[in-house]
């Protein structure tokens, strides 16, 4: 068997580059899934690593799926871990979402990772037969669980994402593919900066997600772990640092 590869999606900066760094380091083979081409250089080149492979897809497009798993499998012959990373939201309150950014929320946060699981069974079940297991991980959130005002078309497709990772392991788990859906409170990522440094302050560092995925790859063959729910403190498991009742005002 040869070296492990993972692909991932959203892999440029935030939670995906944090995984790509921590998988690095453990000797993996990875793939960077994202949109913009510098980006994605100079993650490649910040890794400083031989088998570190760019893919420049727009997910919301229809063949962006068949592109990055194409390449992936070009350059690695293989796959054994799915990350499906790529997300993007904003703060709105259901009467002024226009549809358009609706469907592009939908087509990056559910539509996207649902193909790509579809295109790459047949690889992740070759891995499994071959190492005994092989991972599918979603990157949700816990407004999956939470249902704030303000952010319903992030939570919903969030909350989408769970729903599939379950459907996912009822379907695949006896194939030897692990499917987990990783459900963070606020990570101090790019993408939440706009909650401001107080708040940031507080989040979680995206390097915990790389631990978490990192704790995924070493269970056991017959350890499947559904869901993670990594949170930040306060009064309950829900608790969020950010007040949405105002966010969008």
């Amino acid at each position: 068997m040869g070296q492990r590869s993972a692909l991932i999606t959203g892999g440029s900066a935030g939670i995906g580059f944090a995984i790509a760094q921590a998988l690095v380091r453990e000797g993996w083979a990875v793939t960077l899934a994202a949109r913009d081409p510098d980006k994605l250089a100079a993650a490649a080149a910040s890794l400083d690593a031989s088998e570190v492979n760019t893919v420049a897809v727009n997910l919301a497009k229809d063949d962006a799926v068949d592109v990055a798993i194409g390449a992936h499998l070009d350059r690695f012959g293989g796959l054994d871990l799915l990350v499906n990373n790529a997300g993007m939201g904003s703060v709105g309150s259901i009467g002024d979402k226009p549809a358009k950014a609706l469907d592009l929320e939908l087509a990056i946060n559910f539509r996207s990772a649902y193909l790509m699981i579809q295109a790459a069974i047949p690889a992740l079940r070759r891995a499994a037969a071959e190492r005994g297991k092989a991972h599918i991980i979603n990157v949700s959130s816990l407004v999956a669980l939470v249902n704030p005002p303000n952010g319903s078309v992030y939570a919903a497709t969030k909350a989408a994402l769970v729903s599939l990772s379950r459907s996912a392991h009822a379907e695949l788990s006896r194939h030897g593919i692990h499917v987990t859906a990783l459900l963070p409170g606020f990570v101090d990522t790019p993408g939440t900066a706009w909650t401001g440094p107080s708040v940031r302050d507080q989040m979680l560092p995206a390097s915990d997600m790389a631990e978490a995925v990192l704790f995924l790859l070493r269970t056991s063959a017959r350890c499947f772990v559904p869901e993670i729910i990594m949170t930040n403190a306060g009064p309950s498991i829900y608790h969020s640092l950010v007040d949405w009742d105002s966010a969008a005002t």
